[in-house]
């Protein structure tokens, strides 16, 4: 983070800076322009980064607004101002896990949050998945303490990665919570007019395409097989996508979207079997409540190891039902082993260090096989308890 910039280094804070001078400069219709947004990195960096030679602005422009007042910094400034952001964000969100538990617990689960490496990368890549996460956890507090409004508003936030929030919308609406639901959709239309100011409606409407554009990339190679609007390194990915993608090939993109396809309507279909006499029971139990956040993490298209940490949402739905002092430590420690295993991914496809790839993806496939599989299951109930869990 202080040290010199270089050719191998994390550059996803390069989009974000330039983002944010190209509102400052009031020119938000080239927040998706790829030639604007070289031009401003390299005055950064004067070398290509990144899989396409640039470093593409994913987020909708109304996060540029809210990134706007970092352009005021040199860049190496504002890096380090928007690390302290998120490292006061990550404290919040292991203080709001832990909330009403012995201190102890707090500061343990606090400090193995921020030493995972899903961390590490969040917040060395600059990400907004301790922003994310934040808000997750927020919006679940809110809910259980009868909420709707805010717990809806917040999860609005997840529009800065549209596919959570579209994974998010669709559980809200088979789960019948119809307030939450349509308060999340009404803070994105809003807080989408209230940066119009800035963005003005252009740069939207330009959003909604290259959304599109990036959504094709994904089953069309992502550059590996021919220009495509979005281009990346698939294999990195932790979602199911990347299995396939590092076994076949991201050039193989047919086999690798029938393998993708096939292995996603497998489990969405178990999931739904086994699930569904009870996803309307009030409250729901655990064992569902976590396997649906294996679910969705596992079918985001765009998942790099960064946006791993919303796994610890899991510890919202497990913590509440451990008593001792010691169980809280172990779930802790299993929930953060689970989001290491990214790191064991990373090195596996950068330097094939380990065989077979993406642990992390095997290792969340089979706990949904585990935790949903028929009542019989000892095993789900033995780690995860047999009382329920208050996820209204």
């Amino acid at each position: 983070m202080t040290g010199p910039i270089t050719q191998s280094g994390h550059h996803d804070f390069f989009a974000f800076y330039s983002a944010a001078t190209l509102i400052r400069e009031h020119q938000p219709q080239l927040l998706y322009d790829s030639q604007a947004l070289t031009t401003l990195e390299r005055q950064i960096f004067p070398h290509p980064t990144g899989y396409a030679g640039y470093m593409p602005f994913l987020n909708p422009p109304a996060a540029a607004a809210v990134l706007s007042p970092l352009a005021l910094l040199p860049e190496q400034s504002a890096r380090l101002v928007w690390l302290g952001i998120n490292v006061a964000a990550a404290i919040t969100c292991g203080l709001l896990l832990t909330s009403g538990r012995d201190v102890r617990i707090r500061v343990f689960t606090t400090v193995a949050l921020l030493a995972s490496f899903p961390a590490f990368q969040a917040l060395v890549e600059g990400q907004w998945s301790f922003m994310l996460l934040l808000a997750g956890l927020g919006a679940l507090s809110a809910a259980r303490r009868g909420k709707p409004l805010l717990a809806g508003t917040l999860i609005g936030v997840f529009w800065l990665k549209p596919p959570l929030l579209l994974f998010v919308l669709v559980w809200l609406l088979v789960t019948r919570r119809w307030r939450i639901a349509a308060t999340a959709v009404v803070a994105v239309v809003a807080i989408t007019i209230e940066t119009l100011p800035w963005t003005g409606i252009a740069s939207d409407i330009n959003y909604i395409g290259y959304l599109g554009g990036v959504s094709l990339a994904h089953v069309a190679g992502a550059g590996a097989a021919g220009t495509t609007t979005w281009e990346g390194a698939l294999p990195n990915m932790e979602g199911l996508i990347g299995l396939p993608a590092t076994i076949v090939g991201q050039q193989n993109a047919i086999a690798v979207d029938l393998i993708t396809g096939a292995i996603a309507a497998a489990l969405v279909a178990f999931f739904v079997i086994a699930t569904r006499p009870h996803l309307l029971e009030r409250p729901l139990h655990r064992r569902y409540a976590v396997a649906a956040v294996a679910l969705g993490l596992l079918l985001d298209p765009h998942l790099y190891a960064q946006d791993c940490v919303l796994i610890a949402v899991i510890l919202a739905v497990v913590l509440p039902a451990t008593r001792s002092l010691r169980a809280q430590v172990a779930a802790v420690i299993t929930v953060v082993t689970v989001m290491d295993l990214s790191a064991l991914d990373t090195l596996s496809v950068e330097y094939a260090f380990l065989r077979p790839p993406h642990l992390l993806t095997i290792a969340l496939i089979v706990s949904i096989f585990s935790l949903v599989w028929p009542e019989k299951n000892r095993l789900a109930a033995q780690l995860l308890g047999h009382a329920a869990s208050p996820l209204n």
